[in-house]
């Protein structure tokens, strides 16, 4: 049962209600498609709203064969009062984040092995996916081309397309296969059961260890096999796919531009730059916690928010046309650090004034899209990461690249969603009418004194578009300019990484929101007596 009625049972905490939603056979048998195939994630209450999300493109795509697993009570009622098909998956774990690495991280890990072998036994083939990766297209098609040999299917971490457009093959499995393989999104047949059940042993037997990286070594038991001469089938060869886990399970590895990372999706670019639709997208290769994933969907209008977010009573926008010195970027292996900074730099003396306007107005500000120099990584790299072909600039970069959405903006200076608006906000499909088409191109004021803004916040259209952002801050007198130093210093954050100068010292530069003021002190109180250079640390 779903709906709000069935929500307020769970409420009441009957038992005989919860025993409704266990994880039977019968249950995922009822879910799977006619070719044995169901969709699978899970979520604790902290993120239910990933799950409305990943849910409704499901849904979107007319598909019918999904079940959403709820890891405590109030998921689980919230699920069901959504009308979101859902079983029960008490995990006695966090109702916060799990936060990457963490205990409760390592043990929601051995949850899903179990699930997985759930699924298996029901003789289900399941799709089982992080619920921040979102299924966007129907993947039964692409699967079913590769039966009956295909038994594990898999994404990857691999940043390098490999496989044939044409006929949408794997990646090539001598070089794909090499990198980390993401189970945030994976494909089963039942016939893995025994390979899976010793990947949930060995999760048991050790559980300060990842599951995705024991995913990983279990089938590289006995080594993987790659061609005819290893006793592979030729079938299995001309379909990309290989053997492990001592040459009883046929493993292929997802094309990364159509079962896509955060990195071929929204940096590389792949999918959009090929022309087709993806059929996955993951939010890895994201530096602002589960903020910065939500932002990255926001950005491609792939989160689906509430109408509220699109038209928020007694709330308008503001918007500006960023001035972009394109003339500084160079190609992949010409940007130097200093030149990438400077050019994020400039754009951001404007969003600097756009924040300060946008307060004044009390409208909530549409971010620009930002172009970066460089790619940003957890490593040394010379501009991009290795083993990528992204190419640059990066444009439009994720703001996340830049800006400290979680800890700086969100958490600091309260809900981002009161404060600021993706940058592709205007072009999102989901806007009403009454905002798109309310819409004013005033002159940008040269202060923000009451006279200049006066006109400003006369208008009664739900959006100011300008043509620039001048330098704002400028023209604040010393004790407004210092109040600003302080509120939005926080607000940025760091591009990774150059080698470090010696083997402990720091390879990454933060940015700085006030790096053109002389003197000033930054968010880490190092105080700046001259012009600002790229500073490594702290």
């Amino acid at each position: 049962p779903l709906g709000a009625d069935a929500a307020r049972r769970l409420a009441d905490n009957r038992n005989d209600a919860r025993r409704l939603y266990r994880l039977t056979h019968g249950l995922i048998q009822s879910r799977c498609n006619s070719h044995g195939i169901i969709l699978v994630t899970f979520v604790n209450y902290q993120r239910c709203d990933y799950a409305f999300t990943w849910a409704g493109h499901v849904e979107r795509l007319g598909l019918k064969n999904y079940l959403v697993g709820a890891m405590d009570g109030k998921a689980l009622q919230t699920l069901v009062g959504r009308r979101i098909p859902t079983f029960d998956m008490e995990s006695g774990l966090t109702t916060a984040d799990y936060g990457w690495g963490t205990k409760n991280f390592r043990q929601l890990g051995l949850r899903k092995c179990e699930l997985i072998l759930s699924l298996l036994r029901a003789g289900a083939d399941p799709i089982v996916t992080d619920a921040d990766a979102l299924i966007t297209r129907d993947p039964t098609p692409f699967i079913r081309r590769l039966l009956p040999e295909a038994q594990v299917l898999v994404t990857s971490d691999h940043l390098m397309s490999t496989d044939d457009p044409a006929s949408e093959s794997l990646e090539e499995p001598t070089r794909a296969s090499n990198s980390a393989w993401n189970i945030g999104y994976f494909y089963l047949h039942h016939s893995a059961l025994p390979a899976i059940a010793h990947w949930k042993a060995m999760c048991e037997e050790n559980p300060t260890l990842w599951d995705q990286n024991l995913f990983k070594d279990i089938f590289k038991i006995g080594r993987l096999r790659f061609t005819s001469a290893q006793g592979v089938p030729d079938v299995v060869v001309k379909k990309r796919l290989f053997l492990g886990y001592n040459g009883t399970v046929t493993i292929g590895i997802f094309p990364v531009a159509t079962f896509c990372s955060g990195h071929t999706y929204f940096v590389q670019r792949m999918p959009q730059r090929r022309g087709v639709l993806p059929y996955s997208v993951h939010t890895t290769f994201q530096y602002s916690g589960a903020l910065g994933k939500t932002h990255r969907l926001r950005e491609a209008a792939l989160w689906l928010d509430e109408p509220a977010y699109y038209d928020p009573p007694g709330k308008s926008f503001l918007t500006y046309a960023p001035a972009i010195r394109h003339d500084l970027f160079r190609a992949s292996g010409q940007m130097d650090v200093a030149t990438h900074f400077h050019a994020v730099h400039l754009q951001l003396v404007q969003l600097r004034a756009a924040l300060l306007l946008a307060a004044r107005l009390g409208r909530i500000l549409i971010l620009p899209p930002l172009a970066c120099g460089l790619d940003r990584f957890w490593a040394p790299h010379n501009g991009t990461i290795p083993g990528s072909a992204t190419p640059l600039p990066i444009f439009p970069c994720p703001a996340d690249h830049v800006l400290d959405l979680e800890n700086g903006i969100h958490k600091q200076n309260g809900p981002i969603e009161e404060l600021l608006r993706e940058f592709s906000f205007l072009n999102n499909s989901r806007l009403p009418d009454a905002v798109r088409h309310s819409i004013a191109f005033p002159d940008a004021p040269r202060s923000l004194s009451e006279a200049e803004l006066a006109p400003l916040r006369a208008s009664t259209a739900r959006v100011l578009s300008l043509p620039a952002m001048p330098d704002l801050y400028k023209t604040l007198p010393p004790v407004q300019a210092e109040a600003a130093r302080e509120k939005y210093k926080v607000f940025t954050s760091m591009w990774c990484c150059s080698k470090p100068l010696t083997p402990k010292s720091a390879g990454h530069v933060f940015y700085d929101l006030f790096w053109d003021v002389v003197p000033h002190t930054d968010k880490f109180r190092r105080r700046f007596d001259a012009p600002w250079v790229p500073t490594f640390g702290p």
